[in-house]
């Protein structure tokens, strides 16, 4: 009896173990501790909402407004290129606060900012790690907890968000070491993959994503945008980014039939100028949608497309009929890698 109630009890922790979530979901201080400098230095990815983080901020911790920390992430971010998904990319490097170490490096050879203006950063680290530990700042990091359980609460709330690593892993045919999703309730509406090697040489992926919208002045993250849209972008840009890298010769030969001036200048706003960039958002952007579709249904997948087509990526309609090729012959193409250059064939 004794040797049955252990199997059945084995067993359900075997269970429990192969039912845990690949996805981690956090809210996590050093992100906050950049961005709320990036706040006080009006920084354009900060969102528009009105919220409880950003009126505690404004109202209760305005002296650090004057903070260096300040003054050097406005030289950085304007002058040196320190923005967008490098801030971020570099942060994750480090350990936590207060001690601030370097434990980690980035997955790729790009640098954050030149040689020449290393010593900058080197410089904005040790502030920030000041910044970080002001009394002020420590306070309204103890105030915000309650409001980071919460909207982490909320999020986890949905029933198909911890099954999205799955249904990237099924599309694609591979499978990433890591699935970690940061939410930055100062963030604009959009979000940035990071890929960072850690101490056991192993590659961990992050998403950092911002709310599109606020109730009763709480950051909200809407299911269907961060779900059907933002979480299965940005962790399958871990999955297409080293192919575009493997055959951006290939990339490029599209771009004298494809990259117009229109094309350019809608890029651009969306933040992308280089062609191999836009090509590789556009592809991005249509198996997100194939992925809703298959996932959440012909309606949400629809809305999608016809958001791409308002913001003029047409294109990735396009590259939607190409990929159900890919997706009617998987016993051909077990993984989307071998489909790649497929693709561009088609494109061509």
């Amino acid at each position: 009896m004794k040797k049955t109630t252990l199997l059945i009890l084995l067993l359900f922790s075997l269970k429990s173990i192969g039912q845990q979530s690949k996805l981690k979901i956090t809210i996590d201080e050093r992100i906050e501790t950049l961005y709320s400098v990036a706040f006080f230095n009006d920084y354009f990815l900060i969102n528009n909402h009105e919220n409880l983080y950003k009126n505690t901020l404004k109202n209760k911790l305005n002296i650090l407004k004057n903070h260096k920390a300040v003054q050097l992430f406005d030289s950085l971010s304007t002058k040196y290129n320190f923005s967008y998904y490098r801030t971020v990319e570099w942060i994750l490097q480090y350990s936590n606060f207060p001690e601030f170490n370097k434990t980690k490096n980035k997955a790729d050879d790009y640098s954050t900012v030149s040689e020449n203006k290393q010593f900058l950063l080197e410089e904005f680290k040790d502030e920030l790690i000041k910044f970080n530990q002001d009394t002020l700042f420590q306070k309204y990091l103890k105030a915000v907890k309650p409001l980071n359980a919460k909207i982490i609460s909320q999020v986890q709330n949905s029933t198909t968000i911890d099954e999205l690593p799955s249904y990237l892993e099924e599309y694609y045919g591979k499978k990433l070491n890591s699935y970690n999703l940061i939410l930055s309730p100062l963030l604009h509406a959009g979000g940035f993959n990071s890929e960072i090697i850690n101490e056991n040489g192993e590659k961990e992926v992050y998403a950092l994503l911002g709310p599109n919208g606020e109730i009763d002045f709480v950051p909200y993250f809407d299911k269907d945008f961060i779900e059907t849209d933002l979480i299965l972008h940005e962790f399958g840009h871990s999955f297409v980014n080293p192919l575009m890298v493997k055959y951006e010769n290939h990339v490029e030969s599209l771009s004298s039939k494809y990259f117009t001036k229109e094309l350019e200048k809608n890029g651009t706003n969306q933040g992308y100028s280089e062609w191999k960039y836009i090509f590789n958002e556009l592809l991005l952007r249509a198996t997100t949608i194939q992925i809703t579709r298959q996932k959440f249904g012909n309606e949400k997948a629809e809305k999608l497309l016809n958001f791409e087509k308002s913001v003029g990526f047409e294109l990735v309609e396009n590259i939607v009929e190409i990929l159900k090729e890919y997706e009617l012959n998987r016993h051909k193409y077990v993984t989307f890698d071998e489909f790649y250059p497929i693709l561009i064939e088609r494109m061509k």
